[in-house]
């Protein structure tokens, strides 16, 4: 069956989350020597900042307190992962991140997700029988990067968001022997992660308020589209009327785009039946409630799977009946991972 990934970034979350249905676990660790070496803003694992609304971390803050965390997942034999998964890392930052992977290892960390190619060249000449998962930021597009990856020692891959159904299985298909996850709930960006440099900590706070602006991070910050058209050829005006579209589609997206509502539940049945390994809930940032509560959905989900009988449509009228109930908001068409399962026919 399918497994549920979940997130964690203090100790306290994993029993819940574990006897909620996860069957692995993936955090992050910000120490404070990395803090005052390069600051949040170039943190190791593409998070930042806490969450100024629920003032929850996305991190772990030691290595002392990831052991206690691993002690509790090893006992229920639910493996963690730790993300190191920048895009990029200078040669200098090098020394640095092989420490923290060394902490890491004698903590007991089962695999690393990494993005970084050439960072990852060096990880496995260290440490050649760690497991490696290269991450979104990997931009795994088509089954020939799957395989590049497999012949550089990777375990798994996780699979960039944008990717449609009938790409997954392409690539699934092609690349039998590696294990893929796919996202499945929370955060569905529009933009391709492994071409984005900005970060998620750039969101404007209004303190006095004590929440956000409607713009979450960088890539939905606001913008005026202005034209000039005049004494414009008729192929130059086309192509000016592109560049709007195009504009006006990000200015929608952005009114959108809320962390906590996408979801891309009803292909579970379809994952199923491709054999991805694996499907991730995106929010290490998130409340311990809001992580339960999204390992339980999908947990209930995965064991309506397993009933004899059940086909495609009872599925998804299933999955989509369950996230109203649980969310309490209805399932729509541009807040779904896969929107491929709602328009087209079972």
């Amino acid at each position: 069956m399918v497994k549920i990934l979940s997130p964690i970034s203090r100790r306290d979350e994993v029993e819940e989350v574990v006897q909620a249905g996860a069957d692995e676990l993936y955090c992050g660790i910000l120490t404070p020597d990395w803090r005052e070496r390069y600051s949040v803003v170039a943190s190791p694992n593409r998070r930042e900042e806490d969450n100024p609304i629920t003032h929850t971390s996305p991190h772990f803050n030691s290595f002392s307190e990831l052991k206690e965390a691993l002690s509790v997942a090893h006992s229920f034999s639910v493996p963690v992962h730790v993300t190191l998964n920048e895009h990029y890392f200078t040669f200098k930052q090098y020394p640095f991140l092989f420490n923290y992977v060394d902490n890491a290892l004698d903590v007991g960390i089962d695999a690393f997700i990494l993005s970084d190619v050439a960072f990852l060249l060096s990880f496995k000449e260290r440490y050649p029988k760690v497991n490696v998962h290269v991450g979104t930021g990997g931009t795994t597009f088509n089954s020939e990067t799957a395989k590049f990856y497999q012949d550089l020692g990777v375990k798994r891959i996780i699979l960039p968001r944008h990717l449609d159904l009938k790409e997954i299985r392409a690539i699934v298909r092609n690349t039998p022997e590696m294990e893929f996850e796919a996202f499945i709930l929370n955060s569905r960006c529009a933009n391709v992660d492994g071409f984005c440099t900005f970060q998620h900590g750039l969101a404007d706070f209004i303190p006095e308020k004590g929440k956000k602006r409607p713009y979450e991070n960088a890539c939905m910050l606001p913008y005026n589209i202005s034209m000039h058209i005049e004494n414009l050829g008729e192929e130059e005006v086309e192509t000016v009327i592109k560049e709007k579209i195009s504009w006006e589609r990000q200015h929608i997206w952005s009114g959108l785009h809320i962390d906590d509502r996408p979801c891309g539940a009803c292909a579970l049945y379809e994952f199923e039946e491709m054999g991805i390994y694996g499907v991730k809930i995106v929010g290490r940032e998130n409340l311990k409630s809001k992580k339960v509560k999204d390992t339980k959905f999908l947990h209930t989900l995965i064991e309506l799977l397993e009933e004899k009988g059940l086909n495609k449509m009872a599925f998804r009228e299933k999955a989509r009946q369950l996230y109203r109930d649980t969310y309490q908001w209805p399932c729509i068409i541009f807040k779904c991972y896969y929107p491929s399962v709602l328009i087209e026919p079972c």
